[in-house]
């Protein structure tokens, strides 16, 4: 299965931004975030130069690519430190506004979300080493940079499980999906929604001999809201159920499927589809515990309102 068709961060800090006037319109508010895909004629705050990015940065060569851009590997010029560098044109940026100590601010939506699941923009959120750490933002004439970290020798799951030729063993598996519940859990406790939760939006490397987890591309994201959502922003084969029956979702039942979903993808000999799995059969996988299938079978409930919460997936016995 080919990631094509498959269809990212220190704090942000706007204490000495001017305040930004913009026309409201259309704004979905939850806390201190604000959704405003169309505000597209507020001037840009942050301005920096393409020849300060080469100062600082080398590029070397696409590692990834998706709906929003492509991403680069490099390194930092001061000390060779590896890096990630998503390009994404300026047409396809989407900017939010950030409201802080009485201001408001635009940002660019994908670094706004990814900072505050990482827990590092607003008092009170919860650390979440789990999310890729961003490091730079410049915004250019023609497209916007985001520089991440991207930790040695990690890879997306996706090609690890390629290397692994299909046959990641279950202890891995397991260590690394205890540790992406564990990231779910506090990105949702942030407000964060991701929506596209997938073998290639979920790097694994090793820290100190043990398999570590961060989640990457906040593209597809959005704000945690009460009311359901509509509109279907992500990989559409892990869509959950209730978006092709009812045409509306929720996020934490929907990122419950996803965890699932990707589970199964990882052994299936066919890519996940949410239509093919609704008519069935889906068959338990013999190489695969009892623990692990019902763990995997619970997240892909048909019923949303019948499918555990993220912190009932940190307790269930294939986890603990």
């Amino acid at each position: 299965m080919n990631s094509e068709q498959r269809r990212k961060l220190s704090n942000i800090s706007t204490a000495s931004l001017p305040p930004v006037s913009v026309q409201k319109k259309k704004l979905r508010s939850i806390g201190s975030l604000v959704c405003c895909e169309e505000y597209h004629t507020c001037h840009n705050i942050i301005k920096k130069r393409k020849k300060e990015f080469k100062a600082k940065y080398c590029e070397f060569k696409k590692i990834g690519k998706g709906g929003f851009g492509s991403v680069m590997s490099g390194i930092r010029r001061s000390d060779s430190k590896p890096v990630a560098i998503k390009h994404i044109p300026k047409g396809l940026v989407r900017y939010m506004l950030v409201k802080r100590q009485g201001y408001e601010y635009k940002a660019v939506t994908e670094v706004a979300l990814m900072a505050q699941a990482a827990g590092l923009l607003y008092d009170g959120s919860v650390a979440n080493q789990g999310v890729i750490g961003l490091l730079d933002l410049y915004q250019l004439r023609t497209e916007i940079l985001i520089v991440m970290e991207l930790p040695l020798k990690s890879m997306d799951m996706h090609n690890f499980n390629i290397l692994r030729e299909g046959r990641i063993p279950e202890h891995e598996v397991k260590s690394i999906f205890k540790q992406l519940v564990d990231a779910a859990v506090l990105m949702h406790e942030n407000g964060i929604f991701h929506r596209d939760i997938k073998a290639e939006n979920v790097l694994v490397y090793l820290d100190q001999g043990n398999l570590s987890v961060k989640i990457i591309d906040f593209g597809c994201g959005d704000i945690i809201k009460n009311e359901p959502y509509t509109r279907f922003s992500g990989t559409f084969d892990f869509a959950p159920p209730e978006k092709l029956l009812q045409r509306q979702y929720y996020a934490e039942p929907t990122t419950v499927w996803q965890i699932g979903a990707l589970l199964r993808d990882l052994y299936a000999e066919e890519a996940f589809e949410t239509r093919k799995y609704m008519e069935g059969p889906n068959p338990p996988f013999d190489c695969l515990s009892h623990e692990c299938n019902d763990f995997m079978n619970q997240c892909l409930t048909i019923s949303p309102k019948q499918r555990p919460q993220l912190v009932e997936l940190q307790r269930h016995p294939w986890l603990v």
